[in-house]
């Protein structure tokens, strides 16, 4: 059976998955180099078809993840409820409540829309299937887990007039405990206090969450509790003056905010509000029905250090984050949700290195196109990789088939030793970014044990760079560029199986230097994806950005 499935918004994405395993998925921003291009996923879908040997007319399923549009089984008793109580507490608020909903209608048509006329043109109705948001979200972290039975949380900032789900999964039954509705968004929430920031909301949280580590929470914590905050497991956004989520002007009390108190202190409030509103709701269904695996998917699970806490609540064994946790992600849930309906409730993925690879000959062409620098190819590049990260260089790192979603996992990455602590500075301004939080580190699965206090090998969520540790006085003390000032780092944890190139070179440069990690962070500049073609990658060697370009077996200079 061959699946095609199609996500159309934020980071329109396709993937394919043939005779129950994940085999192609990328994101159209790769091809067009547009950041989180939400345009029709044209390059993404004939990658992945080219890549399966198939064509659309051999397909079985097309699956759409984004939108489904109002169910009313689904959404109406949550609405019904959840209007009743503005009503009652709040009833200034209900006309902000409807504008939302009227706003996500309209928004949601249009991309619905597209995938019924591109459905249409090619003559698959019959092969069709379109399916709620949230529910696209939960079979992405499910499907894709090692778990057989799990407790699946989905978090974001909204789709399909929803924020949040939770449900508890098995291989034969699904049961939604708690659907939340997209005007109690900790999404939003988030993203809100992002903007606040002067940041980019929907792009630069990850930004607010290493500022956080900077402030003290405590100073403005209950102001945060009045913009949102949890009851008997379920979220209530303030809808009055003070925090209106559904609008992007900012009413003067919340600007007042940055006026009395510091950008850090805002952001580790917000920081430490959003991980005790999840920990609290996962905790209350952990305890509701005995849980021990957790699995999530969404964007707000882009949070490493929620996703830590979630990991650190009692009784909880092990989680699981979709690695693509985004609405990227809604294509490879859509064609697991297929699956599933059809008893099928695993889809095997190996890794997520499941973009576009290039041959030698492809790089060699592309490396003897460019006048401005020199190379050779070797045998084996580990020992020149090695040699130059002892000199001080910055490597670009490319190497076999680029990875889906938003982390680098070092196939496309920029790699440098861990010991200099000025390199958040120097290295980020090259690329023109500004981070708050250190470069994270990628390390052998052989040492990681003696790095962060409470890793185990079955931590799946550590091979993607998808959770926060505290770190031992061992890693701080040898890798102090990847420890951030409270203590933590977020790993990437190799085995020589997923990525036998990076194993060799971390273990080389182990065994000469007693380096326990290596810095990792995207081969890519401030607000462009990460690198896709060998093209790409040899333009950042000739603007300086790397110092040196392993490519494939080919190691590459400016001249």
């Amino acid at each position: 059976m061959t699946i095609l499935g199609i996500a159309n918004d934020e980071t329109a994405s396709a993937c394919l998955v043939q005779n129950g395993k994940l085999v192609a998925a990328a994101s159209e921003e790769r091809f067009t180099r547009v950041k989180i291009d939400n345009s029709w996923p044209t390059q993404s879908i004939n990658y992945c078809l080219d890549f399966g040997n198939t064509s659309l007319e051999e397909i079985d399923y097309i699956a759409y993840g984004w939108s489904a549009g109002f169910n009313a089984e689904t959404h109406l008793l949550e609405y019904f409820d959840r209007i009743v109580y503005e009503a009652q507490n709040n009833p200034g608020g209900l006309g902000i409540f409807r504008e939302r909903i009227e706003t996500e209608i309209e928004q949601d048509r249009k991309k619905r829309d597209e995938f019924w006329a591109f459905v249409d043109e090619h003559g698959l109705r019959d092969k069709a299937v379109s399916y709620d948001h949230h529910e696209s979200h939960a079979y992405s972290a499910y499907s894709y887990s090692p778990f057989e039975n799990a407790l699946v949380v989905t978090c974001d900032g909204r789709g399909d007039f929803m924020s949040f789900s939770v449900g508890n999964f098995s291989p034969d039954k699904v049961d939604f405990l708690y659907r939340g509705s997209s005007v109690d968004s900790l999404g939003f929430f988030y993203g809100r206090i992002t903007g606040l920031l002067g940041f980019r909301p929907h792009r630069h949280e990850g930004k607010v969450t290493g500022l956080a580590a900077h402030g003290n929470a405590e100073k403005l914590l209950p102001k945060m509790r009045e913009m949102i905050y949890v009851k008997d497991g379920q979220i209530y956004a303030q809808s009055g003056d003070f925090f209106r989520p559904f609008y992007t002007n900012y009413s003067d009390p919340l600007k007042k905010l940055i006026d009395d108190h510091t950008r850090e202190d805002v952001a580790a409030a917000a920081q430490v509000h959003l991980e005790q509103c999840v920990t609290e709701i996962v905790t209350h269904y952990v305890k509701q029905t005995g849980a021990e695996y957790v699995c999530l998917s969404g964007g707000v699970f882009a949070n490493v250090r929620a996703n830590q806490c979630i990991m650190e609540i009692p009784g909880v064994k092990n989680i699981f984050v979709q690695p693509q946790m985004g609405d990227g992600g809604l294509c490879v849930g859509a064609a697991a949700k297929v699956l599933y309906d059809q008893g099928i409730h695993k889809v095997e993925m190996e890794n997520v290195y499941l973009g576009p690879e290039y041959s030698s000959e492809e790089i060699e062409k592309a490396l003897k196109s460019t006048d401005d620098i020199v190379f050779e190819k070797l045998d084996d590049p580990t020992d020149a990789a090695v040699e130059a990260i002892e000199n001080n260089e910055v490597i670009g790192w490319f190497n076999g088939r680029m990875e889906f979603g938003p982390r680098a996992l070092c196939n496309r990455s920029i790699v440098y030793h861990c010991h200099d602590t000025t390199v958040n500075d120097w290295l980020n301004e090259r690329m023109d970014r500004t981070e708050f939080m250190p470069f994270a580190p990628v390390t052998l699965e052989e040492v990681a044990e003696k790095c962060y206090i409470g890793w185990k090998e079955d931590h799946i969520a550590s091979r993607y760079m998808t959770v926060t540790y505290n770190c031992y006085d061992e890693m701080a003390d040898n890798c102090p560029a990847t420890v951030h000032i409270d203590g933590t780092a977020r790993p990437q944890i190799v085995k020589e199986s997923n990525n036998p190139a990076m194993y060799k070179l971390l273990k080389a440069y182990y065994e000469k230097t007693g380096g326990l990690s290596l810095i990792n962070t995207s081969f890519n500049r401030h607000e462009e994806p990460i690198v896709n073609r060998p093209e790409e990658a040899i333009e950042a060697l000739s603007q300086g950005i790397v110092d040196v370009l392993v490519i494939g077996s080919f190691v590459a200079r400016k001249k």
